[in-house]
């Protein structure tokens, strides 16, 4: 069995074509002599347009249409011109008289069809004139200018419009008019594919014929893209992010805003880039050193450790802004090391030592040991306490070689939970956890086999609380004050996968609401690469801020206004003034409202946890005040305190900015999208699998094959294309299957009126 695939038209058409091919096969072509007497058609044979001129000798047999089997007693001696379809298929026949005053006569006005002048090749300019004889001057002014141009005659004025929009469908065609016609033809043709040339007084091809410069008439003509006008007016589409705020040198120490800009500055990066990693290395710094109670009573405790994140694309400069934002830290790393260097060589040169006194220690105990049992009572030179004191000088030799000196720890670029705990343990204070990219660090996180160092980190974020981890073949670590910092980067669309899955509950644990100094600032403005010399000075005192704190014990705290350690604290700590604490626990109070009125949990979470970032900011602000004044300040004051606030001011722009990437995500996505279609516009065609997108539109599945940025997903390219129909930048429509069976294509169609927002 043959299944055909063509449409009923289709096969209606070709039925029309072969009969007719049969039909006019019995008339021969018409000569010059034929149409001796007929200026436009002698016209059209000299220009060899013959194939599809017969003469009519009799009169013919209607074939198609509602006059099938009639004949037509007037079409004898007439000329015959063979009407094309859209597809160049004979579908239809017209009758010419020679006389000028006779009627034309087509076979079946219900067929869509034209008179061809030219080889309607797609390459081809196709003009679609009413008019035989404006068809032939128009035909023949264009041919002179060697301008290649098919002219579809449709013979009938009555049938202009249906003309036109049936060979719109296969490629634009152009029509002209006068500004006088303009609003009759224009009308009725808005949102079809035609160009419509509108000329003050003459058309075109008149002018053509006195040897006007085409180029100009044609710059001096009002041209209008019919298709364009019958398309809605797309509507602004929100190209950006959230907007987000910036740090300012009024929200901190100034020994801190020299250093950072002056790093930002050289980098040519978001002084957020810098301020991020320099703040929680500070706070890691702190660590468990000290503390503050942001309540005037209650025994609410709070440690200035912090999980930060700079959040930007791979050419962002983050690895450079990690690394300047470390480097006071990465000094006392280089300290630490110089001292163990000297910590060490001392200590084998006292082991050396101490090998060989061990070895005449040793000796003399043996003899003393032999001495003392040969002596008698009566000659008795040695004790028993003797051969103790030197029993005992000998095993604390020996113990001394033991103390093998260990390197300060501050930081650690990888580890097991196991490794940093063991860190933990032996440095008090805390430890910081740099990650040049979050993304693996996350990643690893998400196995099911590593839930207990997803808790590990969980848990350092609190900074007070202990933590044991148990391994067997490794036994235990305990860990007394278990207070981890987080820095790294990421990329935004890593982040965004991994908050996609966050925001709909999968692993919803609090982990990404711990990162509260996390930021995505906007880049800034391409520029030249600057070349410029670090701030000695500021990259100085930075320095000096790091040593000072680091070598802070109990006493210099408590210089600097902090209270003593008692039965009940067991830190030195800090208070706000009472001025502080109101302006506090108002802002507290107001944070818990706004906690509750947001529109998403996860949002909701991470505004509760400011309740820690702004006390342990005050009290970093309050420290570093203090030691730059070298005096006590007393209480954490309101300066430091409002500074702190400016910072959560800061941060929750930059947090709502993150979250969008995932809650306004179809927004993101069709923005992605309408900036790819706005450079196919600007450019005027994008040929892409092959496909012509702005001519002939384009699928879902080519889009996705794309793999542009944000458009991978399916979900995602359905919700974008969705957005952009509803604003009007692209058109839907089911195209039915060509091949054997399948289902329709549904293929998406670019508004042309795009270029109206260029």
């Amino acid at each position: 069995m043959i299944v055909s695939n063509q449409t009923d038209s289709e096969e209606k058409a070709r039925a029309i074509s072969t009969g007719l091919s049969q039909y006019i096969a019995d008339f021969r072509q018409a000569t010059l002599a034929d149409v001796a007497c007929h200026n436009t058609l002698e016209s059209l044979l000299s220009n060899g347009i013959s194939n599809s001129v017969i003469y009519l000798d009799e009169d013919i047999s209607i074939f198609t249409g509602a006059l099938v089997g009639e004949k037509k007693l007037d079409t004898a001696d007439t000329i015959g011109l063979v009407m094309l379809n859209n597809q160049a298929e004979q579908v239809n026949l017209a009758s010419i008289p020679l006389e000028d005053n006779g009627r034309t006569f087509i076979s079946d006005t219900n067929t869509p069809s034209a008179f061809v002048i030219g080889s309607m090749s797609k390459e081809s300019k196709w003009i679609v004139i009413a008019d035989l004889a404006e068809a032939v001057r128009c035909y023949n002014a264009y041919r002179k200018l060697e301008i290649d141009v098919t002219v579809l005659t449709c013979l009938i004025p009555s049938l202009f419009n249906q003309t036109v929009k049936h060979f719109a469908e296969v490629q634009q065609v152009t029509i002209m008019t006068t500004s006088q016609h303009k609003a009759k033809v224009i009308t009725p043709l808005k949102g079809v594919n035609v160009k419509a040339i509108i000329c003050d007084h003459t058309l075109v091809y008149d002018a053509l014929e006195f040897d006007a410069n085409y180029d100009d008439l044609i710059s001096a003509a009002n041209t209008i893209d019919l298709k364009i006008l019958g398309k809605p007016k797309p509507k602004q589409i929100n190209r950006t992010l959230p907007p987000v705020k910036t740090l300012t040198s009024s929200m901190m120490p100034k020994l801190l805003w020299d250093y950072a800009s002056n790093c930002a500055e050289r980098l040519s990066v978001p002084i957020e880039y810098v301020l991020m990693p320099l703040m929680v290395t500070l706070g890691s710094l702190i660590g468990a050193k000290l503390s503050i109670y942001p309540k005037m009573y209650d025994n609410w405790e709070v440690v200035p450790n912090f999980y930060g994140a700079i959040i930007g694309n791979p050419s962002s400069k983050k690895s450079p802004s990690l690394s300047d934002g470390l480097k006071p830290l990465s000094h006392l790393v280089t300290l630490a090391k110089n001292k163990y260097d000297e910590d060490k060589l001392e200590h084998d040169t006292q082991k050396e030592l101490s090998k060989h006194m061990t070895k005449a220690a040793e000796k003399q105990l043996s003899d003393l040991t032999k001495k003392l049992a040969t002596q008698t009572n009566d000659d008795a030179e040695i004790s028993r306490d003797d051969l103790k004191v030197k029993a005992k000088e000998l095993a604390e030799a020996k113990q001394s070689d033991e103390l093998i000196p260990e390197i300060k720890r501050y930081v650690t670029d990888d580890g097991t939970i196991e490794s940093i705990g063991e860190l933990e343990s032996k440095h008090k204070n805390g430890m910081l956890i740099k990650r040049d990219e979050l993304t693996g660090w996350l990643a690893s996180l998400e196995n099911e086999s590593n839930q207990q160092a997803r808790s590990f980190y969980l848990e350092g974020f609190n900074g007070l609380g202990s933590f044991q981890v148990d391994r067997i073949g490794r036994g235990s670590v305990f860990i007394d004050t278990h207070c981890l910092s987080v820095i790294g980067g990421i990329q935004p669309d890593k982040l965004e996968y991994y908050l996609s899955k966050t925001m709909k509950g999968l692993g919803n644990d609090g982990l990404i609401q711990r990162f509260q100094l996390m930021v995505y600032p906007d880049s800034l403005p391409n520029s030249k690469e600057r070349d410029l010399p670090p701030d000695k000075l500021s990259r100085d005192a930075i320095y000096n801020l790091f040593e000072t704190i680091d070598s802070m014990q109990l006493g210099d705290f408590l210089r600097y206004g902090a209270n003593p350690i008692d039965e009940y604290h067991k830190r030195p700590y800090y208070r706000f003034t009472d001025e502080a604490y109101q302006e506090f626990m108002s802002w507290y109070d107001a944070l818990k409202l706004r906690a509750g009125e947001a529109e998403h949990s996860i949002i909701a979470e991470h505004l509760i946890k400011y309740a820690k970032t702004v006390p342990s900011l005050a009290l970093v602000f309050h420290l570093v005040d203090c030691i730059e004044h070298g005096k006590s300040l007393g209480a954490v004051n309101m300066n430091a305190l409002r500074a702190a606030l400016a910072w959560c001011e800061v941060l929750e722009s930059h947090m709502i900015r993150i979250y969008s990437t995932v809650t306004d995500s179809a927004n993101i996505k069709a923005s992605y999208l309408a900036d790819k279609i706005m450079k196919m516009v600007r450019k005027g065609t994008d040929k892409t699998d092959t496909t012509d997108w702005i001519s002939h539109g384009f699928t879902a599945r080519q889009l996705i094959r794309k793999g542009w940025k944000g458009l991978t997903d399916a979900d995602d390219v359905l919700n974008a294309l969705e957005i952009l129909v509803e604003h009007n930048w692209l058109s839907w429509q089911e195209v039915k299957s060509t091949g054997q069976g399948g289902r329709p294509t549904e293929r998406y169609y670019i508004n042309l009126r795009l270029t109206e927002l260029l």
